[in-house]
């Protein structure tokens, strides 16, 4: 899994920077981020817990993944009552990201403000200098522009992997293995083996973790400024 599943560096990184901003016009993206719920079977131990507001058991897999829909980084194993915001402030890409370890120090000029690399993130996720959220009334920063890559990567693993759509029949301690195995597997896809479209019917991707979190923003100056420094560069 850490040869298939890191975050773009070197040559890669600047590449994944370059089919982004092709993509949807962003500059400076460095991954998607977002999170999808995986069906299993209710545990015996805590089952409320992983009972999640859609009505059934999940654990959730939280992800990042580059312009091509290949996972960068696979966080999974909390139960699916935990909110998105609380399973990304403790994972190591929140760590990495406050720590200045994410992505190389290497901005552009926009506007008069220097634009680092950063992720893209829905309404779920804090407004940081290295995580992007959209403003809750620019059209040009809407959920669906700007995760339409992550939504076709959990669309991908699930159509791909069936037993990743329907209930997961394995044991509770089991669920990471199986789906970090799976998206370990999934990133075959950019060796030439590529997806099937009838895969994706009737496949739904992670927006079924889209709502407003309760982490505190923590909205910088700084962070202000790049947002504001990319809106006008959609414009």
């Amino acid at each position: 899994m850490p040869k298939y599943i890191c975050l773009p560096t070197g040559q890669r990184l600047i590449e994944n920077i370059r089919d982004f901003r092709r993509i949807n016009g962003f500059p400076q993206v460095g991954g998607a981020i977002d999170g999808t719920h995986i069906p299993i079977v209710a545990p015996r131990n805590n089952p409320a817990d992983y009972y999640n507001r859609k009505g059934w058991y999940s654990m959730v897999c939280q992800a990042v993944v580059d312009a091509n829909y290949c996972f960068t980084n696979v966080y999974v194993g909390w139960p699916g009552r935990v909110h998105d915001a609380r399973i990304f402030s403790n994972s190591d890409i929140y760590r990495q990201g406050e720590n200045g370890e994410l992505f190389p120090q290497h901005t552009v000029n926009i506007n008069g403000t220097e634009i680092p690399v950063f992720l893209l993130g829905d309404a779920a996720y804090p407004l940081k200098s290295w995580l992007m959220r959209p403003f809750s009334d620019f059209g040009n920063l809407t959920y669906e522009q700007k995760l339409m890559v992550v939504e076709g990567s959990f669309g991908r693993l699930k159509g791909r992997w069936r037993c990743l759509l329907k209930r997961l029949d394995v044991v509770t301690v089991r669920v990471p293995y199986v789906v970090c195995s799976c998206c370990t597997l999934h990133n075959c896809e950019v060796h030439g083996d590529g997806i099937n479209e009838q895969w994706l019917n009737g496949v739904v991707g992670g927006q079924d973790n889209v709502f407003l979190a309760n982490l505190q923003n923590n909205q910088n100056n700084y962070a202000e400024n790049i947002r504001g420094a990319v809106a006008s560069y959609l414009v």
